[in-house]
This record gives structure tokens, C-alpha cells and sequence, in this order.
């Protein structure tokens, strides 16, 4: 069983989700191709979270809980508009000194389908 992120606030507003297919293809001769979705699940999805104004422990317990799964383990969370949790992991943050005890934390986070 996957751990389930439950950060300290939601995500704000300048958080992004980008959608990518994996595609296989293929170039022949003259400019033709062929192409085919690259498995059952082909549909990448990424989110650039944003957590802004975070107190300092807040912001500590979010990078504590990344870093605890070292970027390969799969964490269950409900992102912003999802119906449901999914799973996901971290590979990559940056944290900000905003100053006045108030971070901000920017994680890549990826959608992953595990067995």
C-alpha cells in the first residue's frame, strides 16, 4: 500500500497539469510513419504543484515527505480536480526563502502505474 500525501494546504493557483502521450512511431521511405500509443497506459501526466507562503514547518513537512520516498517510491494523492487519488511520485523540487518564516515549494510531480 502506497503512502497517501496529504499536504499541510493545496496547491495554488499558478500550479500547472500537462498531459503527454507516449508514442511509438516509426519513418519510412518518402515521409510516412506509423504510430502507436506505447502501452495500456500511454497518457503521461505531469503536475508543476505549487505551494505558496508556506510556514517553515509546513514546507518541512511536504520536503520531508518527497525526500522520504527518494523520488521512486509511488505515493497515492487526489490532485486538484481529480475525483479520485491516483498514484504519483516526486522526482524533483525547489523550495524558496520568501522570507518572514514563509517558504514556497515547486514539485514536479508524475503520474505512475504501478502493479
Amino acid at each position: 500500500m502506497a503512502d497517501r500525501f496529504e499536504p499541510p494546504k493545496c496547491p495554488s493557483v499558478q500550479s500547472t497539469r500537462e498531459t503527454e502521450f507516449r508514442v511509438l512511431e516509426s519513418s519510412f521511405g518518402e515521409g510516412y510513419s506509423q504510430r502507436s500509443g506505447a502501452g495500456l497506459n500511454a497518457e503521461g501526466l505531469t503536475f508543476n504543484a505549487v505551494w505558496s507562503s508556506l510556514s517553515i514547518s509546513q514546507a518541512d513537512q511536504i520536503e520531508a515527505f518527497f525526500r522520504g520516498l527518494r523520488g521512486f517510491h509511488a505515493f497515492e494523492w487526489k490532485a486538484p480536480r481529480d475525483k479520485a487519488a491516483r498514484l504519483y511520485r516526486c522526482k524533483s523540487w525547489t523550495r524558496g526563502f520568501l522570507g518572514s518564516g514563509r517558504d514556497t515549494i515547486t514539485a514536479k510531480i508524475e503520474r505512475v502505474y504501478d502493479l
